[in-house]
């Protein structure tokens, strides 16, 4: 199975669409049948999937996620997932924008994956969201009657509105949370996340980031342990499989690629090292995948 990425912002795919964002009615989206692949996929883009009424599964890199009222899904590119829903007609609001959606809004262009809700690693893409239901419900509204708008002001009011629910729910896990972190330990965490992101594929031990964040690996090693209950060892490791997944959905590449593309010396180290931290081998994963 080769996995599709879908590059166009708008669903389906249009060539000459070069809007940075589209907005989409879910119950539309399904109704005429122009919603995304019912196969796993990946996107080039960020996607928002607000459900207000429906239920199912969404699987989300490898992970299930039961789909029900008033839950919304973010998803950053590269993520592999696959919705699968069991109700008829399902409601609510589906919303893509590219990378430089924002650019020319904020002055710092990495808020958006500053925020505890777009994560590439897996973690955070779910919420439910029925303390500020009518809120976020409200400001969708806006955004759906503001996306036929045909005035020169309704993008940046798209933009304010779509920054408002973001904002919104990264205050409310906020609240969830009582048992913060100090400012600072929480901010080392995030930029050893960020780097992580740039170089876990062939940087694979903890040494490189504790060196490049300017603190011991022992520290480094006791903040995440803190805040994630995973040592860096376990966070890089688990990045590794992850993205190995994520290439195993598509038969395109061989095993032995992938172990390249990982920066393992050889492919028979890169099967220890999957079985050792998913069970089963590269190949069992595929086959179990693509059944």
């Amino acid at each position: 199975m080769s996995i599709p990425i879908i590059k166009s912002c708008d669903i389906p795919e249009r060539e000459n669409h070069k809007e940075s964002f589209v907005i989409h009615d879910l119950s539309q989206l399904w109704d005429e049948d122009l919603y995304i692949p019912k196969i796993p996929h990946k996107h080039s883009f960020f996607q928002i999937l607000y459900v207000n009424s429906g239920s199912g599964i969404h699987y989300i890199d490898f992970q299930e996620w039961e789909i029900a009222d008033n839950t919304i899904f973010f998803l950053s590119p590269a993520q592999v997932h696959d919705i699968r829903f069991t109700s008829g007609s399902p409601k609510g609001i589906m919303i893509n924008f590219r990378a430089e959606f924002f650019n020319d809004f904020l002055s710092q262009k990495d808020f958006i994956t500053s925020l505890p809700l777009f994560r590439k690693n897996g973690k955070s893409c779910f919420r439910k969201v029925e303390a500020c239901k009518n809120e976020i419900e409200s400001a969708f509204s806006k955004i759906s009657d503001l996306a036929t708008s045909k005035s020169i002001y309704s993008k940046s009011m798209i933009q304010t509105l779509i920054l408002e629910v973001l904002l919104m729910i990264s205050l409310k896990t906020e609240d969830e949370n009582p048992e913060k972190e100090s400012l600072n330990n929480n901010y080392l965490f995030v930029k050893f996340e960020k780097l992580l992101e740039n170089h876990f594929m062939e940087a694979h031990y903890p040494k490189f980031y504790a060196d490049h964040l300017s603190v011991t690996p022992n520290y480094l090693n006791t903040v995440c342990k803190k805040i994630s209950g995973k040592t860096v060892g376990e966070i890089i490791r688990n990045r590794i499989v992850l993205e190995a997944k994520r290439f195993l959905v598509n038969s395109e590449y061989t095993i032995s690629q992938i172990a390249y593309e990982l920066y393992f010396e050889d492919n028979s180290y890169f099967t220890k090292f999957f079985k050792s931290h998913s069970g089963v081998t590269p190949a069992e994963f595929r086959k179990s995948i693509n059944r």
